[in-house]
């Protein structure tokens, strides 16, 4: 039996991918359990520069398994796997590498905000996302309530989740729930090009963009003194030196992440 989520690094990315094709990777305990396991894999891996999370077949994830849910019998089993889901967004969000979604078919559901939750997201062209929830009377979970608004807006993140219809990819791009939309044909070239370009960029200043942007300042104030604490620390590191080096040498920095 092949593991409900597939695990691979090539180059400096680690492609993750929701391998339960025939449900449409529909969120069950192994796939959670996977999706967990590649993610602090993925944090371990000192080659690791970049991630991409996918699906196999024809979707990206149809979101929660209505078999595997309804089977929940108790209010506490059924808080422990949402927890669960909240894991995989919070480690996400807390990896100090990007993380982009590669939505090959349809985001419903918890899917939708699986990929919200990733720091860039593409899409084929033959994509839909849909807040499918409330068809189920159910309410968004995955990282929803916090990341839709985010992107969209609050008005606009109600519609979705209070009407429950279909986004298709070049909207999802307009709206700015995607960074781009390829052909099928073209999808994994064009985002593996994209992982690539990130990967060589220097790693710490990686992540702490990506801490900075997951925790914006309020304030003006208080940005610029998140600002004069990270900046004087990446300028004391080897990649800051290297970054320097290799601009006047007019030769590509090699960073280590030091």
């Amino acid at each position: 039996m092949e593991p409900a989520v597939l695990y691979e690094v090539m180059g400096k990315t680690a492609w993750i991918t929701m391998n339960q094709p025939k449900h449409l990777n529909t969120f069950t305990e192994e796939l959670i359990a996977g999706l967990i396991d590649s993610f602090e894999q993925a944090e371990k891996d000192s080659q690791v520069r970049c991630a991409v999370l996918t699906g196999a077949g024809r979707a990206f994830s149809a979101g929660g398994n209505l078999d595997f849910l309804k089977a929940l019998k108790t209010f506490d089993e059924r808080r422990v796997f949402i927890g669960k889901v909240g894991q995989v967004v919070r480690l996400i969000h807390d990896l100090p590498k990007p993380v982009i979604a590669m939505v090959n078919g349809v985001a419903a559901g918890a899917g939708f905000n699986l990929a919200v939750a990733c720091d860039m997201a593409y899409a084929a062209e033959e994509a839909s996302f849909i807040q499918s929830f409330v068809k189920v009377g159910l309410a968004p979970d995955c990282g929803g309530f916090y990341y839709l608004a985010q992107q969209v807006g609050l008005m606009k993140a109600k519609e979705l989740m209070m009407t429950a219809r279909p986004v298709p990819a070049r909207e999802a791009l307009e709206l700015q729930l995607v960074n781009g939309v390829f052909s099928a044909e073209q999808l994994r070239e064009r985002v593996a090009e994209r992982a690539e370009e990130i990967s060589h960029a220097a790693p710490l200043a990686l992540e702490m963009i990506k801490k900075m942007m997951n925790h914006r300042a309020d304030t003006l104030d208080e940005s610029l003194e998140a600002e004069a604490m990270v900046t004087p620390f990446l300028m004391d590191t080897d990649d800051f030196k290297e970054g320097v080096k290799a601009f006047y040498e007019k030769c590509s920095p090699r960073f280590t992440g030091r």
